[in-house]
């Protein structure tokens, strides 16, 4: 793991933390490819249409970071649309709340990949509750302070969680 010296101005600003998972990025990665059956509402939840193996390297390097901020009470997986996959997206998704295109994958176009993600997402969060989040998403903090601490509270008025983007409309890319 890199280490880098923290600027002198900003050390008293800081809080460090060491990683709730000390395993190696090979294992963790490889961690991710199991099918890990639903137990709980602490789930995060990603998609890349064509599996863990054609995710770009700075793609992986975010997923296996949220495994490493997040620590063992949170389940990461990143669902796909391979066939036959542990992780495909309708090991986990009823069939009932998606789509006929998704279900039998004639979806065409460049963003396929973006509009499948967006089609599972209301169905996974809504059965199995949880965090949805593109792999692009670079998470800075694990997602119980703060957020979820939040969400769960029964005295908390929230319930959903989601940037406003252009100060207009939801952005997709992360959802509680």
């Amino acid at each position: 793991m890199l280490q880098y010296a923290i600027p002198p101005a900003f050390k008293d600003e800081l809080e460090v933390i060491n990683a709730h998972d000390q395993r190696s990025d090979d294992e963790i990665f490889e961690s991710l490819r199991c099918h890990v059956p639903v137990v709980g509402e602490k789930n995060v939840w990603a998609y890349w249409d064509g599996g863990l193996d054609q995710l770009p390297s700075w793609c992986r390097r975010n997923v296996i970071d949220w495994v490493r901020i997040c620590g063992p009470d949170w389940t990461i997986r990143v669902l796909d649309s391979v066939p036959g996959s542990p992780n495909h997206a309708l090991e986990f998704a009823p069939k009932g709340m998606l789509p006929r295109c998704f279900i039998e994958g004639t979806m065409t176009g460049k963003h396929v990949g973006q509009h499948s993600s967006d089609m599972i997402t209301g169905a996974l969060l809504y059965t199995y509750d949880g965090v949805k989040m593109d792999v692009g998403c670079i998470l800075l903090r694990n997602l119980d302070r703060g957020l979820w601490s939040v969400l769960e509270d029964p005295e908390s008025p929230y319930e959903v969680a989601a940037p406003i983007q252009f100060a207009q409309y939801l952005a997709n890319h992360f959802l509680a």
